[in-house]
């Protein structure tokens, strides 16, 4: 009677263990201090990928508010926790896959009771058994492939870095962006502003002078054609900055619905200083993340051929187990109830039916696209290197060119206004040379702007290196 008492001791036991444990709803939600565990991980990840966003080359254009938009997406950006966590998901299985080259340690337990049958030749009778075994189990490794698999993992780890890095750059990028094509905005929008109402005056002196026989019908349209067409230009300014503060909005994760309510500065205001370098040396260039992740997948692939050949070698396992075994619970932990064994097994496949070889084919053939898209890779990043130099070339020299036809108009101007102050000319002259001006002014701070969107596709080509 007591062992029975005692047996249902231990299933009771059992059942409660397994019952809170294994299937414990409570076990597959995450608790409140392993998530607090994980977001602290992925704050630390985020500052110390810091270093990516390059404060010297954001500091040139003498921005803070720039600069402010810039470090806040590094905290705050959707798409840099996902790479961020990508990280730490690899660290972990570099860790899972170095945790296999370790031998295996089991420790459990085992109650049965047998029943012989009465109708066989021996006597019948019943008899329990418990067994408390140690199991060890270890791939002996001595092709390393365990070794390579987690240098395998580690590659995968290198590729998430160099992803996350690439990300931080081009959202840096996209940031600076949006930004100038704002700011662009906001005064396209000044400028335009004043042309509608410089046609607007036009209209109406053109209308005057229609009443007194001084304009023609002709005139009259043209003038009314002329308005219509500026104010639809501002109606589409419009738009493109509100579209461009909601980009700016998204990016760094603030609330499109005040986008318009974001703080910027004049164009005015923002000058790119420094001189820029008109080439670069080839160890700058190769730094950039792509081409490193490239160089990274082809190590890579070279490992996964190494595996594909090792596949050939037959697999050597070392098992071992060491504890106690009794028919009588009281003793089961007694010296002479001690069991010990170990053994050396060695597995190989004799037919796969080509399988091996078809695979070591795959991985070949994979390695040589892997060659080939670095090759790629490295020829690509020279042809954006070199085409951002000449669009940043190009753009500044029209830059300068318009700074140049702002001033020659401007003095021009100045001519007419001292003609219109003798009645040489009329005030409707003025107007239309009022109007060159700004439509100047417009052009050179879309040329501006074209310079500073030049330097960003430069500071990307070059991985953020400038």
């Amino acid at each position: 009677m007591k062992k029975y008492n005692l047996l249902a001791a231990i299933l009771s036991a059992i059942f409660l263990i397994t019952g809170n444990s294994a299937f414990s709803a409570d076990n597959v939600k995450i608790k409140p201090e392993q998530k607090q565990t994980q977001n602290k991980k992925l704050n630390a990840r985020i500052i110390d990928k810091n270093e990516y966003i390059n404060q010297d080359w954001w500091s040139r254009f003498n921005d803070p508010i720039l600069t402010g938009y810039i470090n806040k997406s590094a905290n705050s950006n959707y798409d840099l926790k996902i790479a961020s966590l990508k990280v730490l998901e690899t660290q972990a299985l570099v860790r899972e896959s170095l945790g296999k080259e370790f031998p295996l340690l089991n420790l459990g337990s085992d109650f049965s009771r047998k029943k012989t049958s009465d109708n066989v030749q021996v006597a019948s009778s019943t008899q329990s058994s418990y067994m408390f075994p140690l199991n060890v189990n270890y791939e002996l490794d001595l092709w390393r492939k365990n070794r390579d698999k987690t240098i395998q993992k580690g590659k995968d780890l290198e590729i998430a870095n160099f992803d996350e890095k690439a990300l931080f750059i081009s959202l840096n990028s996209s940031i600076a962006s949006a930004y100038f094509n704002a700011v662009n905005m906001d005064k396209q929008l000044e400028l335009q502003k004043k042309i509608v109402n410089i046609r607007k005056e036009i209209l109406d002196l053109t209308k005057e002078n229609y009443k007194y026989g001084l304009s023609t019908a002709t005139e009259v349209t043209l003038a009314e054609k002329s308005l219509t067409e500026a104010e639809s230009a501002l109606s589409d300014i419009g738009k493109y900055q509100v579209i461009f503060l909601n980009q700016l909005a998204a990016l760094t994760s603030d609330s499109v619905d005040n986008s318009l309510s974001l703080e910027r500065t004049s164009v005015d205001n923002i000058e790119l200083t420094g001189h820029l370098p008109e080439n670069f040396k080839n160890e700058v260039i190769q730094k950039r993340p792509d081409i490193l992740k490239a160089e990274a997948e082809l190590q890579k692939s070279g490992i996964d051929v190494s595996l594909a050949k090792k596949d050939f070698l037959p697999d050597i396992t070392l098992s071992g187990q060491f504890g106690f075994n009794s028919n009588t619970f009281s003793k089961s932990f007694n010296w002479d109830s001690y069991i010990l064994s170990g053994g050396v097994g060695i597995l190989e496949t004799v037919f796969s039916g080509g399988q091996r070889k078809a695979r070591l084919k795959v991985k070949k053939y994979q390695y040589e696209q892997m060659l080939q898209r670095y090759q790629k890779t490295i020829l690509t990043s020279f042809q954006e290197v070199n085409d951002s130099l000449a669009m940043l070339k190009f753009d500044t020299q029209k830059d300068i060119n318009n700074l140049n036809r702002i001033d020659h108009e401007k003095d021009n101007l100045e001519s007419i206004n001292i003609k219109y102050e003798h009645g040489a000319i009329s005030y409707l002259d003025t107007l239309q040379y009022k109007e060159r001006v700004l439509t100047l002014e417009k052009e050179q701070t879309q040329s501006k702007i074209d310079c500073f969107i030049d330097s960003l596709s430069l500071y990307k080509a070059v991985g953020g290196s400038l």
